[in-house]
């Protein structure tokens, strides 16, 4: 223990006496007049219950909720009576609606509650048998889904390691980063499951992507990691994600690959959603979060040297001879740049177009000359 309470409650005589008075059914009944708002709450959908946008009025709602809520600072949650002088001060560090808030984050806290699904039932695991697939080629799976197990725990890390530092008058965006920490454990679930289902088993731990890894998990600020994670990682795992549907060697890495993706969009659509809450509301701090992409897209693009891009050229091809390597660096080309018109995409819907002409994924679009092909994967 680290925190001590302040009295020794058994020898205390007035907590004793009092307990002692409540049992007698001496109760003092102070606390039925709360003195907090009353309001009147229905779903808008009785298919879709009562949720958080239901919820959104007076001083129980987000939309009126002040760039610095001059609230509690322990646990009392938003709307309740509180007596500052007896509240446990639990120190958040995100005080500041900017630092964590994003439009419609009810709206995908909702959405993350109502599509949960499970890697354990969901995915038809007993199809896999049904299916031959050339060895190559599963072991290239397999180094893919060894990637993605990588990758997707520290997006899981990532939203535990600040949800408790944010202030409790943030819940709703509370609720969705811990939804996505359970999305993400499930990610990492099912690509384990796929990797050792196929009797390949895990493949090579790539120090490229735990680099990269790492400096999402230490960034300075909330709204650097979310920029670097939601952004660009995520973003271009979904097109990833994409990719390897239109790739997988069976109908059950399909399914596999619908069901991560729709977690994945969400996930990416709040980052969006934080990064155009943060330019409209504190647009001052613009350079910071260009400086922290200038890092984060650094890292990235390390990535496109490794045995991943190996590995997905083979499953891309469909094999290890000559025409299906030749094949699969053709389609792969196009992938890379995919992933890059995407972030691009992401940039704009965001408000923060202006970093298109800072991005070092410009200069690797000329390097390797891939700019003035055009892509031919489903979108």
């Amino acid at each position: 223990m680290s925190y001590y309470g302040s009295t020794e409650y058994l020898a205390n005589d007035d907590f004793v006496l009092r307990m002692k008075d409540i049992r007698k059914g001496n109760l003092d009944l102070g606390w039925l007049d709360a003195g907090t708002e009353q309001i009147e709450v229905n779903a808008a959908s009785e298919k879709r219950g009562l949720t958080y946008l239901d919820l959104n009025k007076g001083s129980y709602g987000y939309d009126e909720l002040p760039e610095i809520p001059r609230g509690p600072r322990g646990s009392a949650p938003r709307g309740a009576a509180y007596e500052v002088a007896n509240q446990a001060d639990l120190g958040p560090e995100l005080n500041l609606k900017s630092d964590v808030w994003a439009y419609k984050v009810a709206s995908f806290y909702e959405e993350a509650v109502s599509r949960q699904w499970d890697a354990t039932t969901d995915v038809p695991w007993q199809d896999l048998a049904r299916y031959e697939t050339p060895e190559e080629v599963e072991i290239a799976f397999a180094q893919l889904c060894t990637f993605f197990t990588e990758v997707e725990m520290i997006a899981t890390d990532l939203p535990a390691k600040w949800c408790w530092r944010m202030n409790n008058q943030f819940h709703e965006v509370k609720g969705f980063i811990a939804s996505q920490a359970i999305d993400e454990a499930r990610h990492a679930e099912v690509f384990r499951k796929r990797a050792l289902a196929g009797g390949v088993g895990l493949m090579r731990a790539l120090p490229q992507a735990e680099h990269s890894l790492k400096a999402i998990l230490d960034s300075d600020t909330y709204s650097e990691a979310s920029a670097f994670m939601h952004l660009l990682a995520e973003g271009n795992i979904l097109t990833m994600f994409r990719f390897s549907e239109f790739i997988s060697p069976t109908p059950v890495d399909k399914r596999m690959f619908q069901l991560v993706m729709q977690d994945e969009a969400r996930h990416v659509s709040y980052g969006m959603q934080h990064l155009k809450w943060i330019l409209d509301n504190t647009p001052e701090r613009k350079e910071q979060l260009h400086a922290a992409l200038d890092e984060a897209e650094n890292f990235s693009l390390n990535q496109f040297d490794s045995a991943l891009f190996e590995a997905m050229i083979v499953l891309a091809g469909k094999g290890t001879s000559p025409a299906q390597i030749k094949k699969g660096i053709e389609i792969v080309g196009t992938l890379q740049i995919k992933q890059i018109e995407e972030y691009f995409q992401r940039l704009r819907r965001a408000g923060f177009e202006d970093r298109i002409e800072r991005s070092k994924f410009r200069d690797l679009l000329a390097m390797i000359s891939l700019s003035n092909q055009e892509p031919t994967l489903p979108s």
